[in-house]
């Protein structure tokens, strides 16, 4: 297996591998999302990522981008994992840990300190995500202030004390 950074030439085989990976999810045009991520400037290349199989078929894909936390007095740059994707065939084999891992190695040596995300946190905590609430930052849609599906993870300890506010995940 081989992580490394997507290329163009990739797109498609990409698009294709989102598409499966998401085929039984509600979060349906996940696949369209990707691509309208990469035309944004928040998009940071080395930080999308691609896994291959021995065979060279692509079997992952991962993509951290920036996104903002807006307190009462400062915008602090973050980083928003969206989307994570496994081939059907090879779910359950370690491989969204492993592109998460080599992501956030990534994401700390270009100083980056925090990734948030939105998704099921049946998933997510046992990668040390936890509800971003727990740090006093609150998705901007959340009425309740408890929503669980919107994390948060300190790629170093301590990176979001004193960032209390809101976030707008899309």
């Amino acid at each position: 297996m081989i992580i490394r950074q997507e290329r163009p030439t990739d797109y498609n085989e990409v698009y294709e591998l989102v598409k499966k990976s998401f085929a039984t999810s509600t979060n349906e045009g996940e696949w369209d999302y990707l691509n309208e991520v990469r035309k944004k400037d928040t998009f940071i290349p080395e930080l999308s990522l691609v896994t291959e199989n021995e065979d060279g078929k692509l079997i992952g894909q991962i993509v951290l981008y920036k996104t903002n936390i807006t307190t009462s007095d400062n915008v602090y740059t973050e980083l928003l994992l969206s989307p994570i994707s496994v081939h059907p065939d090879f779910f359950r084999k370690g491989i969204a840990r492993t592109m998460m891992m080599e992501a956030f190695r990534i994401a700390k040596s270009m100083k980056y300190t925090s990734v948030f995300l939105c998704g099921g946190p049946e998933f997510y905590h046992k990668f040390g995500f936890k509800p971003s609430y727990e740090y006093g930052i609150f998705h901007i849609a959340d009425k309740t202030k408890k929503a669980e599906w919107c994390m948060a993870l300190e790629l170093i300890p301590g990176a979001l004390a004193n960032k209390a506010g809101t976030i707008n995940i899309q």
